[in-house]
Protein backbone atom coordinates (compact mmCIF):
# COMPACT_ATOMS: atom_id res chain seq x y z
CA UNK A 1 0.00 0.00 0.00
CA UNK A 2 1.54 3.06 -0.97
CA UNK A 3 0.43 6.28 0.72
CA UNK A 4 1.24 9.88 -1.63
CA UNK A 5 2.90 12.13 1.77
CA UNK A 6 4.59 13.68 -0.95
CA UNK A 7 1.76 15.47 -2.55
CA UNK A 8 -0.75 18.02 -1.25
CA UNK A 9 -3.98 16.01 -2.15
CA UNK A 10 -5.06 14.12 1.51
CA UNK A 11 -8.05 13.74 4.03
CA UNK A 12 -7.66 15.28 7.37
CA UNK A 13 -9.88 13.74 10.16
CA UNK A 14 -10.99 16.14 12.78
CA UNK A 15 -10.86 14.41 16.41
CA UNK A 16 -12.53 17.07 18.26
CA UNK A 17 -16.17 15.97 15.46
CA UNK A 18 -15.01 12.23 16.39
CA UNK A 19 -15.42 13.12 19.92
CA UNK A 20 -18.68 15.17 20.00
CA UNK A 21 -20.18 12.80 17.60
CA UNK A 22 -19.79 9.75 19.99
CA UNK A 23 -21.71 11.59 22.65
CA UNK A 24 -24.28 12.85 20.96
CA UNK A 25 -24.66 8.99 19.87
CA UNK A 26 -24.30 8.03 23.73
CA UNK A 27 -26.63 10.54 25.09
CA UNK A 28 -29.36 9.69 22.59
CA UNK A 29 -28.87 5.75 23.29
CA UNK A 30 -27.65 5.86 26.54
CA UNK A 31 -25.54 3.60 25.93
CA UNK A 32 -22.74 2.10 28.06
CA UNK A 33 -21.06 0.32 25.37
CA UNK A 34 -20.63 1.99 22.14
CA UNK A 35 -18.58 -0.02 19.22
CA UNK A 36 -17.75 1.90 16.21
CA UNK A 37 -17.72 0.44 13.05
CA UNK A 38 -14.26 0.69 11.26
CA UNK A 39 -14.68 -1.46 8.58
CA UNK A 40 -13.71 -1.26 5.19
CA UNK A 41 -10.73 1.58 5.38
CA UNK A 42 -13.37 3.09 8.33
CA UNK A 43 -15.61 3.91 5.56
CA UNK A 44 -12.44 4.92 3.28
CA UNK A 45 -12.01 7.57 6.27
CA UNK A 46 -8.53 5.85 7.11
CA UNK A 47 -8.72 2.80 9.52
CA UNK A 48 -5.72 3.21 11.91
CA UNK A 49 -6.69 7.20 11.69
CA UNK A 50 -10.43 6.83 12.54
CA UNK A 51 -9.93 3.74 14.80
CA UNK A 52 -7.77 6.07 17.27
CA UNK A 53 -9.75 8.86 16.69
CA UNK A 54 -12.74 6.95 18.09
CA UNK A 55 -10.90 5.48 20.84
CA UNK A 56 -9.78 8.75 22.04
CA UNK A 57 -12.77 10.25 21.82
CA UNK A 58 -14.85 7.39 23.90
CA UNK A 59 -15.65 4.71 21.96
CA UNK A 60 -15.84 1.30 23.74
CA UNK A 61 -14.82 -1.25 21.20
CA UNK A 62 -14.49 -1.54 16.93
CA UNK A 63 -16.57 -3.49 15.04
CA UNK A 64 -14.98 -4.63 11.05
CA UNK A 65 -15.68 -6.92 8.64
CA UNK A 66 -13.36 -8.97 8.05
CA UNK A 67 -10.84 -10.63 10.32
CA UNK A 68 -7.97 -9.26 8.69
CA UNK A 69 -9.23 -5.77 9.88
CA UNK A 70 -9.21 -7.01 13.09
CA UNK A 71 -5.81 -7.86 13.03
CA UNK A 72 -4.25 -4.81 11.67
CA UNK A 73 -5.94 -2.81 14.51
CA UNK A 74 -4.10 -5.52 16.87
CA UNK A 75 -1.13 -4.98 15.73
CA UNK A 76 -1.56 -1.37 15.18
CA UNK A 77 -1.66 -1.70 19.06
CA UNK A 78 -5.44 -1.52 19.83
CA UNK A 79 -6.29 -3.72 22.92
CA UNK A 80 -10.12 -2.79 22.78
CA UNK A 81 -12.98 -5.57 22.44
CA UNK A 82 -12.62 -5.78 18.51
CA UNK A 83 -15.77 -7.44 16.68
CA UNK A 84 -15.75 -9.37 13.32
CA UNK A 85 -19.37 -8.46 11.73
CA UNK A 86 -19.17 -11.24 8.88
CA UNK A 87 -18.70 -14.33 8.77
CA UNK A 88 -14.66 -15.70 9.15
CA UNK A 89 -13.68 -19.21 7.75
CA UNK A 90 -13.51 -21.75 10.70
CA UNK A 91 -10.08 -23.00 10.04
CA UNK A 92 -9.18 -19.31 11.04
CA UNK A 93 -10.57 -19.92 14.52
CA UNK A 94 -7.02 -20.45 16.46
CA UNK A 95 -6.42 -16.80 14.80
CA UNK A 96 -9.52 -15.41 16.53
CA UNK A 97 -8.98 -17.05 19.54
CA UNK A 98 -5.40 -15.64 19.65
CA UNK A 99 -6.04 -12.09 19.00
CA UNK A 100 -8.59 -11.99 21.11
CA UNK A 101 -10.98 -11.16 18.76
CA UNK A 102 -15.30 -11.46 18.53
CA UNK A 103 -15.72 -13.72 16.20
CA UNK A 104 -19.42 -13.52 14.43
CA UNK A 105 -21.43 -17.20 14.31
CA UNK A 106 -24.52 -18.38 12.26
CA UNK A 107 -24.39 -21.70 12.42
CA UNK A 108 -23.87 -24.82 15.02
CA UNK A 109 -21.86 -26.67 12.97
CA UNK A 110 -19.43 -23.75 13.17
CA UNK A 111 -19.73 -23.62 16.59
CA UNK A 112 -18.82 -27.44 17.27
CA UNK A 113 -15.80 -27.54 14.75
CA UNK A 114 -14.17 -24.70 16.33
CA UNK A 115 -14.42 -26.31 19.42
CA UNK A 116 -12.44 -29.25 18.34
CA UNK A 117 -9.82 -27.09 16.40
CA UNK A 118 -9.19 -24.78 19.34
CA UNK A 119 -5.86 -25.56 21.22
CA UNK A 120 -6.58 -26.40 24.57
CA UNK A 121 -5.27 -24.45 27.66
CA UNK A 122 -5.07 -21.28 25.27
CA UNK A 123 -6.97 -18.72 24.80
CA UNK A 124 -10.69 -19.26 24.89
CA UNK A 125 -12.81 -17.63 21.66
CA UNK A 126 -15.78 -15.01 21.87
CA UNK A 127 -18.55 -15.58 20.25
CA UNK A 128 -21.36 -13.41 18.74
CA UNK A 129 -24.29 -15.08 17.94
CA UNK A 130 -25.97 -13.35 14.88
CA UNK A 131 -29.55 -13.45 14.62
CA UNK A 132 -31.42 -12.84 11.16
CA UNK A 133 -34.71 -11.21 12.12
CA UNK A 134 -35.45 -9.99 8.14
CA UNK A 135 -32.20 -8.87 6.92
CA UNK A 136 -31.48 -11.87 4.82
CA UNK A 137 -28.06 -11.76 5.40
CA UNK A 138 -26.82 -13.94 8.32
CA UNK A 139 -27.89 -15.40 10.98
CA UNK A 140 -29.68 -17.69 12.95
CA UNK A 141 -33.73 -17.77 11.73
CA UNK A 142 -34.82 -20.89 14.07
CA UNK A 143 -35.39 -20.05 17.97
CA UNK A 144 -34.89 -23.98 18.15
CA UNK A 145 -30.88 -23.89 16.39
CA UNK A 146 -30.17 -20.53 18.54
CA UNK A 147 -31.27 -21.86 21.68
CA UNK A 148 -29.17 -24.96 20.81
CA UNK A 149 -26.31 -22.71 19.83
CA UNK A 150 -26.95 -21.09 23.33
CA UNK A 151 -26.82 -24.48 25.08
CA UNK A 152 -24.14 -25.67 23.00
CA UNK A 153 -21.73 -22.35 23.94
CA UNK A 154 -22.89 -22.93 27.90
CA UNK A 155 -22.90 -26.40 28.57
CA UNK A 156 -20.77 -28.33 26.14
CA UNK A 157 -18.45 -26.09 24.16
CA UNK A 158 -15.61 -25.45 26.86
CA UNK A 159 -12.87 -23.99 24.42
CA UNK A 160 -15.68 -20.85 23.55
CA UNK A 161 -17.27 -18.23 25.48
CA UNK A 162 -20.99 -16.81 24.80
CA UNK A 163 -19.76 -13.01 24.89
CA UNK A 164 -22.32 -11.47 22.60
CA UNK A 165 -25.18 -11.58 20.20
CA UNK A 166 -26.85 -9.25 17.73
CA UNK A 167 -29.07 -8.59 14.85
CA UNK A 168 -29.10 -5.60 12.17
CA UNK A 169 -32.33 -3.96 10.79
CA UNK A 170 -32.78 -2.79 7.49
CA UNK A 171 -35.20 0.09 7.52
CA UNK A 172 -33.88 1.59 11.10
CA UNK A 173 -33.79 5.13 9.17
CA UNK A 174 -37.11 5.13 7.12
CA UNK A 175 -39.77 7.36 7.88
CA UNK A 176 -42.08 3.96 7.94
CA UNK A 177 -41.11 2.11 10.25
CA UNK A 178 -43.45 -0.65 9.25
CA UNK A 179 -40.51 -3.23 8.64
CA UNK A 180 -38.77 -2.20 11.47
CA UNK A 181 -41.51 -3.16 13.83
CA UNK A 182 -42.01 -6.33 12.30
CA UNK A 183 -38.09 -6.80 13.04
CA UNK A 184 -38.24 -5.97 16.12
CA UNK A 185 -41.18 -8.93 16.86
CA UNK A 186 -39.31 -11.40 14.75
CA UNK A 187 -36.48 -10.68 17.50
CA UNK A 188 -38.71 -10.88 20.31
CA UNK A 189 -40.01 -14.12 19.01
CA UNK A 190 -36.62 -15.51 18.54
CA UNK A 191 -34.47 -14.73 21.45
CA UNK A 192 -37.47 -13.84 24.64
CA UNK A 193 -36.83 -16.08 27.22
CA UNK A 194 -33.14 -17.48 25.62
CA UNK A 195 -30.37 -16.69 28.00
CA UNK A 196 -28.33 -13.33 26.65
CA UNK A 197 -24.45 -13.21 27.18
CA UNK A 198 -22.98 -9.23 28.36
CA UNK A 199 -23.15 -7.76 24.92
CA UNK A 200 -26.78 -7.38 23.35
CA UNK A 201 -26.51 -4.93 20.74
CA UNK A 202 -29.03 -4.60 18.19
CA UNK A 203 -29.03 -0.90 16.95
CA UNK A 204 -27.06 0.53 14.12
CA UNK A 205 -26.63 4.15 14.25
CA UNK A 206 -30.19 4.72 12.80
CA UNK A 207 -31.86 2.56 15.29
CA UNK A 208 -29.62 4.41 18.04
CA UNK A 209 -30.92 7.79 16.95
CA UNK A 210 -34.60 6.99 16.38
CA UNK A 211 -35.83 4.05 17.99
CA UNK A 212 -34.59 3.64 21.62
CA UNK A 213 -38.15 3.07 22.82
CA UNK A 214 -38.17 -0.22 20.82
CA UNK A 215 -34.92 -1.76 21.03
CA UNK A 216 -32.34 -2.28 23.92
CA UNK A 217 -29.57 0.18 23.52
CA UNK A 218 -26.74 -0.71 26.39
CA UNK A 219 -24.84 -1.73 23.90
CA UNK A 220 -24.54 -0.12 20.43
CA UNK A 221 -22.87 -0.09 16.69
CA UNK A 222 -22.44 2.96 16.01
CA UNK A 223 -20.93 3.89 12.08
CA UNK A 224 -22.33 6.87 9.40
CA UNK A 225 -23.39 8.80 12.42
CA UNK A 226 -20.13 9.48 14.19
CA UNK A 227 -18.56 9.94 10.48
CA UNK A 228 -21.24 12.98 10.53
CA UNK A 229 -23.65 11.55 8.30
CA UNK A 230 -27.30 11.76 9.29
CA UNK A 231 -28.79 8.29 8.10
CA UNK A 232 -32.21 9.35 7.23
CA UNK A 233 -30.71 12.90 5.16
CA UNK A 234 -32.56 14.82 7.46
CA UNK A 235 -35.72 13.54 6.97
CA UNK A 236 -36.43 11.75 10.63
CA UNK A 237 -33.99 14.08 12.34
CA UNK A 238 -32.53 17.77 11.26
CA UNK A 239 -29.38 17.20 9.48
CA UNK A 240 -27.47 19.92 12.21
CA UNK A 241 -26.70 17.95 15.48
CA UNK A 242 -23.54 15.84 14.16
CA UNK A 243 -20.01 17.55 13.38
CA UNK A 244 -18.46 16.85 10.24
CA UNK A 245 -15.55 14.54 10.63
CA UNK A 246 -13.57 14.57 7.07
CA UNK A 247 -11.99 17.30 4.82
CA UNK A 248 -10.73 16.60 1.56
CA UNK A 249 -8.27 18.86 -0.36
CA UNK A 250 -5.66 19.61 -2.42
CA UNK A 251 -3.68 22.45 -3.91
CA UNK A 252 -2.54 23.98 -7.14
CA UNK A 253 0.10 22.56 -9.18
CA UNK A 254 -0.38 24.80 -12.23
CA UNK A 255 -1.71 27.41 -12.99
CA UNK A 256 -2.46 29.23 -17.06
CA UNK A 257 -4.35 31.02 -18.77
CA UNK A 258 -6.21 29.58 -22.22
CA UNK A 259 -7.51 31.02 -24.67
CA UNK A 260 -10.94 30.97 -26.03
CA UNK A 261 -11.75 28.20 -27.39
CA UNK A 262 -9.44 25.53 -25.64
CA UNK A 263 -9.98 22.62 -25.14
CA UNK A 264 -9.82 20.62 -21.70
CA UNK A 265 -8.84 17.42 -20.83
CA UNK A 266 -9.78 13.64 -22.40
CA UNK A 267 -12.27 13.63 -25.38
CA UNK A 268 -11.62 17.71 -25.91
CA UNK A 269 -15.50 17.66 -23.96
CA UNK A 270 -15.08 21.08 -22.93
CA UNK A 271 -13.79 24.50 -24.40
CA UNK A 272 -13.06 27.54 -22.71
CA UNK A 273 -16.02 30.19 -23.65
CA UNK A 274 -13.43 32.85 -22.56
CA UNK A 275 -10.05 33.54 -21.98
CA UNK A 276 -9.87 31.51 -18.77
CA UNK A 277 -7.54 31.09 -15.54
CA UNK A 278 -7.23 26.97 -15.24
CA UNK A 279 -5.58 25.65 -12.21
CA UNK A 280 -4.12 21.72 -12.28
CA UNK A 281 -4.59 20.03 -9.03
CA UNK A 282 -2.48 16.83 -8.21
CA UNK A 283 -6.03 14.20 -7.25
CA UNK A 284 -8.13 12.38 -9.90
CA UNK A 285 -10.20 9.17 -10.01
CA UNK A 286 -7.48 7.48 -9.37
CA UNK A 287 -7.74 8.82 -5.91
CA UNK A 288 -11.60 7.11 -5.76
CA UNK A 289 -13.27 10.62 -6.69
CA UNK A 290 -15.97 9.74 -8.84
CA UNK A 291 -15.67 10.47 -12.64
CA UNK A 292 -19.54 12.67 -12.62
CA UNK A 293 -17.78 14.97 -10.17
CA UNK A 294 -17.16 16.96 -13.58
CA UNK A 295 -18.69 20.34 -12.85
CA UNK A 296 -18.92 20.33 -8.78
CA UNK A 297 -17.69 23.48 -7.68
CA UNK A 298 -15.21 23.31 -5.49
CA UNK A 299 -13.81 26.08 -2.84
CA UNK A 300 -10.40 28.40 -3.30
CA UNK A 301 -9.67 31.10 -1.18
CA UNK A 302 -13.17 30.95 -0.15
CA UNK A 303 -14.92 31.54 -3.41
CA UNK A 304 -16.70 28.74 -5.88
CA UNK A 305 -14.45 26.95 -8.33
CA UNK A 306 -16.12 24.43 -10.83
CA UNK A 307 -14.42 21.43 -12.37
CA UNK A 308 -13.76 21.78 -15.89
CA UNK A 309 -13.52 18.68 -18.37
CA UNK A 310 -13.35 15.04 -17.52
CA UNK A 311 -11.26 14.06 -14.61
CA UNK A 312 -8.30 11.92 -15.20
CA UNK A 313 -6.95 9.16 -12.94
CA UNK A 314 -4.24 11.34 -11.67
CA UNK A 315 -5.12 15.22 -12.17
CA UNK A 316 -7.91 17.27 -13.07
CA UNK A 317 -8.70 21.00 -13.97
CA UNK A 318 -10.29 23.65 -12.48
CA UNK A 319 -11.73 26.88 -13.37
CA UNK A 320 -10.59 30.47 -11.36
CA UNK A 321 -11.38 34.32 -11.68
CA UNK A 322 -7.99 35.52 -11.43
CA UNK A 323 -4.80 33.41 -11.13
CA UNK A 324 -3.51 31.97 -7.84
CA UNK A 325 -0.30 31.08 -6.58
CA UNK A 326 0.87 27.03 -7.19
CA UNK A 327 0.11 26.00 -3.43
CA UNK A 328 -2.62 27.52 -3.18
CA UNK A 329 -5.15 25.00 -0.87
CA UNK A 330 -8.63 24.19 -3.04
CA UNK A 331 -11.07 22.37 -0.79
CA UNK A 332 -13.64 19.35 -2.10
CA UNK A 333 -15.34 18.85 1.39
CA UNK A 334 -14.76 21.11 3.76
CA UNK A 335 -14.64 24.49 4.98
CA UNK A 336 -12.85 27.82 3.24
CA UNK A 337 -13.32 31.34 4.66
CA UNK A 338 -17.37 31.45 4.92
CA UNK A 339 -18.20 28.67 2.62
CA UNK A 340 -18.86 24.91 3.47
CA UNK A 341 -18.92 21.89 1.27
CA UNK A 342 -20.55 18.64 3.16
CA UNK A 343 -20.26 15.25 2.37
CA UNK A 344 -24.15 15.00 1.03
CA UNK A 345 -23.03 18.31 -1.21
CA UNK A 346 -20.45 16.31 -3.15
CA UNK A 347 -22.49 12.77 -2.99
CA UNK A 348 -25.80 14.56 -4.08
CA UNK A 349 -24.48 16.39 -6.91
CA UNK A 350 -22.96 12.99 -8.32
CA UNK A 351 -26.14 10.76 -7.20
CA UNK A 352 -24.05 8.41 -5.06
CA UNK A 353 -24.63 7.87 -1.05
CA UNK A 354 -22.00 9.21 1.03
CA UNK A 355 -20.61 6.00 2.20
CA UNK A 356 -20.51 4.79 -1.32
CA UNK A 357 -18.59 7.81 -2.15
CA UNK A 358 -15.90 7.98 1.14
CA UNK A 359 -15.45 4.34 0.64
CA UNK A 360 -13.69 4.70 -2.81
CA UNK A 361 -11.12 7.09 -1.43
CA UNK A 362 -8.13 5.07 -1.98
CA UNK A 363 -4.87 4.48 0.38
CA UNK A 364 -2.60 6.81 -1.70
CA UNK A 365 -4.54 9.11 -0.51
CA UNK A 366 -3.25 10.55 2.85
CA UNK A 367 -5.19 10.38 6.16
CA UNK A 368 -4.11 12.88 8.87
CA UNK A 369 -5.72 13.60 12.13
CA UNK A 370 -6.49 17.30 13.02
CA UNK A 371 -7.15 19.34 16.69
Amino acid sequence: MVVATHRPSRILISKAAVAKNLKVMRESSQAKFIFLTVKANAYGFGLLEMSQAAVEGGADGLAVAVLDEAIALRKAGFCQPILVLGLTPVDQAQLLADYEIIATVADRDWLATANELLRIGGPKLQVNLAVDTGMGRIGFRSRDELSQAITDLEEDLQQLTYQSIMTHFATADDVDTTYFTQQVATWHELTDGLTMPPLVHLANSAAALYRVDAIPTDVIRAGTSVYGVEPSAGEIRADDYLAPVLTLQSAVAMIKQLPKGASVSYGATYQTTKDQWVATLPIGYGDGLPREAQGFEVLVNGKKAPIIGQLAMDQLMIAVDEPVPVGTPVTFIGTDGDQEITIWDFSRYCQIDPWELTIRFQARLNRELVD
